[in-house]
């Protein structure tokens, strides 16, 4: 790398980190979580304001390659981690499949329908079409992100109630069926629209998660243990630790080669360490690697968000509205009808049903991989990023009244804490 290269990236760094740690005390002082602040901070630094072409010579740009190279293994680091802090034999449960299944069948279905009906041509990137980009409008509805939800449960002292372990539970559910939703919707985009095609598709995402897992289970999974003990027995404690990073690389070059997203396989490996002992060793360095990263995989996508090419598509407006409500509305009816039919009261039902109503991580990662592959546009990119933010802010006063209601309805009644923690978890 050339010495004016190296400079710009030290530049670039030095900027991305400073702002990100400033929005994150200011966000969260208003309770809100670090993902919003890291978008923020890309829109302001992104062609909406300081990179506006209208700055002329005042405008700031970004080393292109250097953020995305950087964001890719953001997004990589953050799925590991997601995938490490999933329990199998606590989440998928029948009545968290069932309210996941709800939660995610609904918004895919009425978000395509949506896209389908209220988007104009004209928004497509090169490589979109119609059902294209209306698979993945859809798709991104599907994942939740517990980042708030899990803040308000630890503020209702309700983390450990049924409603806390349902959503917490449906909510990795749904981001794995969401990555099944986006391996078939990358496939679309190499023309494989067919009825046959599509199953092979499907059949290819959950053969990669059901191979991956067993290979990881029976082979890798003791490589790595073996490699971890031996090495701790010498003083090398990350020995093992950075085999799995080699195995989550190799998993993610899997599934590209067969026409999937790498962060599915990095998510499937992920869950080959998430049990104890390994899970606590690689905690650590997992998170940090995250801290690092993954702040500027979000930046990443806030730098793409571009409000003046929403401008000069009005025709969008209509669709950004529709879409908020309909990302709210079928996400709380998804979840509470499968909810109720699991015996679980109506305050709880509809707890669950706010509770899930939050997008994140994996919703934006399937805009951004749409924006990517050319199959929407600038400005309906940032129109769904837009609303992601949205649904993800304003229904957290009704999940609260809901728990309210809950706690109302247990024996210890309502319970408050005011030592909410500064960072709850990350979760897609």
């Amino acid at each position: 790398m050339a010495v004016a290269e190296t400079q710009v990236l030290f530049q670039e760094l030095t900027v991305l980190f400073a702002l990100a740690t400033v929005s994150h005390f200011l966000f969260r002082r208003f309770h809100q979580p670090t993902i919003i602040a890291e978008i923020a901070i890309g829109i302001v630094l992104g062609p909406s304001v300081l990179g506006n072409p209208a700055l002329g010579s005042y405008r700031y740009v970004f080393n292109q390659t250097v953020i995305a190279t950087l964001a890719v293994l953001g997004a990589i680091f953050l799925l590991f981690l997601i995938g490490l802090e999933s329990d199998f034999r606590a989440i998928y449960t029948p009545r968290n499949v069932a309210v996941a299944c709800g939660g995610v069948v609904l918004p895919l279905l009425v978000g395509y329908a949506t896209a389908i009906y209220l988007v104009p041509a004209t928004s497509s990137g090169t490589n979109g079409s119609p059902f294209t980009v209306a698979l993945f409008v859809g798709a991104t509805l599907t994942a939740t992100s517990v980042a708030i939800t899990a803040a308000v449960l630890l503020e209702f002292d309700l983390l450990k109630d049924r409603v806390a372990r349902t959503i917490l539970g449906a909510a990795v559910v749904d981001d794995v069926l969401g990555l099944i939703v986006l391996s078939v919707a990358v496939g679309t985009t190499t023309g494989r629209v067919s009825a046959a095609d599509l199953a092979i598709l499907l059949a290819e995402a959950i053969g990669f998660l059901v191979i991956g897992l067993a290979i990881g289970v029976y082979l890798f999974r003791r490589i790595v243990v073996r490699i971890q003990v031996e090495g701790k027995k010498l003083g090398l404690r990350h020995g093992g630790f950075l085999i799995a990073l080699a195995i989550t690389f190799l998993f993610a070059s899997t599934a590209e080669s067969i026409g999937l997203s790498a962060i599915v396989g990095a998510f499937l490996a992920g869950t080959l360490f998430a049990n104890k002992p390994l899970q606590d060793d690689f905690s650590e360095g997992a998170r940090t690697l995250g801290a690092v990263f993954t702040p500027i995989f979000f930046v990443s996508l806030g730098i793409q968000v571009d409000f003046p090419a929403v401008a000069a598509h009005v025709g969008l407006i209509p669709f950004a509205i529709v879409l908020s409500v309909v990302a709210v509305v079928t996400k709380v009816v998804g979840c509470f009808i499968p909810a109720r039919l699991a015996k679980m009261t109506l305050h709880e039902a509809l707890a669950v049903g706010w509770g899930m109503t939050p997008r994140g991580e994996v919703g934006l990662i399937v805009a951004v991989t749409a924006l990517s592959a050319g199959v929407i546009g600038d400005a309906l990119y940032s129109i769904i990023v837009l609303v992601l933010i949205l649904v993800s802010i304003l229904p957290t006063p009704l999940f609260k009244r809901a728990l309210r209601a809950v706690a109302a309805e247990r024996p210890e009644g309502l319970v408050t804490s005011s030592s909410v923690p500064a960072s709850p978890p990350r979760q897609g």
